[in-house]
C-alpha cells in the first residue's frame, strides 16, 4: 500500500447464506481525504465500515488500514469511528461519558478531554446531562469521544442524520475543519448528496452492494456538463440538438437539459446559440451548468437497478 493511501478496501463482499450485501466493493481513501461514501439505505454502507472497523467478517476480500491488515490493533487504535449512531448514557453528563469511553480504550488525562470538548464547542455544557443535549450536541458529543486516539483516520456513519438544517450547517463545518485544520482523513458515509458535495474532495457511490463509481467528485460533475436551455418552439431547439448529435431532455415545460459532447466535437452555449438562431428558434435563457451530485447519483443508481 502506498504511503498516501490511508484505507483500501479490495473485492471486499459480505454474505448473510444466500443474500449477498457487500458485492466486490474496492475502494481507496488517501490521506488528506474528506471521502463521501454514498448510498442509498439498504446499499450495504454500513455493513462495509463495520467490516473495516473489525465489527462483521467479510465473506471474501482484502482490508488494509494505514498499511496494516483489518482486524491490526496497531492500526484500528488510529482510528476513531461512529457507526449506526452514537452509543451514549443519558443519565451521564458529556465529560463523563467520554470520561467512560476513554477508560474502555486505555484511558485518557482530564487535559484530553477537555480539548475535545473544546473542538467540538462543547466545554460550556460538559457537565450537564446528556439526557438533555439536543440531538445535534449528542452527535458532536460523539465526534469528540472518537478524536480521543488523536486518530489519523475518522469514520462517521451518517452524522448529519435526524439533524435541522443549523445541526448539519454546524455538522459540515466541523467535519470540513477536521480535515483542514486537524490534518484528519475523514470517510464519511452518507446519503444526503447535498451535503456531501459540500465537504467531499473524493467518494465512492454503491447500490445494491455494488461499487458504481470512485473518484474525485468535481471530475464526476465536470465531466457531465450540459447546457440549460429555455426556447420556443421547444420541438424546433430539439431538432437542432439532435442536428448536432446531443441530447435533449425536457425537465420542465419548455426548459431543456442540452449534452455537451455532440457527434463533431463539443457543443458550447455560443455555437448552440447560433445553430438555433439560424434555425429561427427563440432563445430565452441558456446557461453552462454541471448537474448536482444527487442528478448524478441518482441517474447512476436508475441505470443500475
Amino acid at each position: 500500500m502506498s504511503g498516501s493511501v490511508v484505507l483500501a478496501t479490495h473485492d471486499l463482499c459480505k454474505r448473510y447464506r444466500q443474500r449477498t450485501v457487500v458485492d466486490r466493493v474496492s475502494i481507496t481513501v488517501e490521506r488528506g481525504d474528506v471521502y463521501g461514501f454514498l448510498g442509498p439505505n439498504g446499499a450495504g454502507k454500513s455493513t462495509t465500515l463495520r467490516m473495516l472497523l473489525g465489527l462483521v467478517r467479510p465473506t471474501a476480500g482484502r482490508i488494509e488500514l494505514l498499511g496494516r491488515p483489518a482486524g491490526d490493533r496497531r492500526a484500528l487504535a488510529r482510528i476513531g469511528a461512529i457507526v449506526e449512531g452514537p452509543a451514549l448514557y443519558g443519565y451521564l453528563s458529556g465529560r463523563d461519558n467520554l470520561r467512560m469511553l476513554s477508560d474502555l480504550s486505555g484511558g485518557a488525562p482530564a487535559a484530553r478531554l477537555d480539548e475535545v470538548l473544546d473542538r467540538v464547542d462543547l466545554r460550556d455544557r460538559a457537565a450537564d446531562l446528556v439526557r438533555i443535549y439536543s440531538h445535534g450536541m449528542k452527535q458532536r458529543l460523539a465526534i469528540a469521544a472518537a478524536l480521543l486516539p488523536r486518530p489519523e483516520l475518522i469514520i462517521l456513519d451518517e452524522p448529519t442524520n435526524g439533524l435541522d438544517p443549523m445541526g448539519i450547517r454546524d455538522m459540515r463545518a466541523l467535519v470540513r475543519s477536521l480535515a483542514g485544520d486537524d490534518g484528519i482523513t475523514v470517510l464519511l458515509s452518507s446519503h444526503l448528496l447535498a451535503e456531501v458535495e459540500q465537504v467531499c474532495n473524493r467518494g465512492a457511490i454503491i447500490a445494491r452492494g455494488a461499487r458504481l463509481w470512485e473518484g474525485e467528485v468535481a471530475e464526476l460533475l465536470a465531466g457531465r456538463r450540459r447546457v440549460r436551455l429555455r426556447a420556443r418552439p421547444i420541438e424546433a431547439a430539439r431538432a437542432v440538438a439532435a442536428s448536432l448529435g446531443v441530447e435533449a431532455r425536457e425537465v420542465e415545460p419548455g426548459l431543456l437539459h442540452v449534452g455537451r459532447d455532440g457527434a463533431h466535437g463539443e457543443v458550447t452555449p455560443a455555437a448552440l446559440v447560433a445553430r438555433l438562431a439560424a434555425a429561427g428558434v427563440e432563445v430565452d435563457e441558456i446557461a453552462d451548468e454541471a448537474p448536482t451530485l444527487e442528478e448524478v447519483f441518482v441517474s447512476l443508481v436508475e441505470q443500475a437497478a
